[in-house]
């Protein structure tokens, strides 16, 4: 039987959650979304952040240009994912393709997490930079160029001279004699078969 201090910690513990909205919304959405979740017991909800418009958003990859308001939510009550983003999305009128609901610790918000570190990033500053400052300047001439296109044909030119006095590869190519021969079998039966006439009349 359970104590009353572990019944206490039981009642206590708190679920968080991730609630993604893409595209644009109401100004009385945020408390529209906390009336719906009344039935988890909000213990706290975070005002939505938004996003910048992205080409494809995070967890949206079959949206474009959309910007996504995120809502950091702890309930009281437990419910898996799916669940409440099909509650929600009940509830509220929203398309299903247009809300996600996650948990904090999940991969995919694990890796998301990670991505946006890296955009961050010195390295990934230098990948953005379509111009790429830092790349050695290259003369174009040295490579399509009526010169640059001599010089190729030079070098090809001595290679070959080079290599004139190398003996070439045999050809596989069937002598007359292996030709003209005739199948085995065909030589094993010259005459008339045992039985049958020599249709030549031999």
């Amino acid at each position: 039987m359970s104590t009353f201090t572990q019944y206490l910690a039981e009642s206590s513990k708190s679920y968080d959650f991730k609630i993604k909205v893409a595209g644009v919304l109401a100004d009385d959405f945020a408390s529209k979304l906390e009336s719906a979740l009344a039935k988890f017991e909000v213990a706290k909800m975070s005002a939505g952040k938004k996003t910048p418009i992205m080409t494809m958003p995070l967890d949206f990859p079959h949206l474009s240009n959309e910007e996504v308001t995120i809502f950091d939510v702890t309930t009281n009550y437990p419910a898996s994912s799916g669940v409440m983003k099909e509650y929600l999305s009940n509830l509220l009128g929203i398309n299903a393709s247009k809300i996600v609901v996650r948990k904090p610790g999940e991969p995919t918000e694990e890796y998301q997490d990670n991505m946006q570190v890296a955009q961050k990033s010195e390295y990934a500053n230098r990948l953005m930079d379509i111009e790429y400052k830092d790349a050695p300047k290259v003369n174009a001439e040295d490579f399509h160029s009526t010169k640059a296109n001599m010089g190729l044909l030079k070098e090809l030119l001595k290679d070959r001279e080079a290599n004139k006095d190398q003996p070439k590869e045999k050809e596989n190519i069937q002598s007359k004699e292996e030709k003209g021969s005739p199948s085995p079998i065909k030589a094993a039966h010259k005459g008339a078969v045992k039985g049958n006439p020599d249709p030549m009349g031999k």
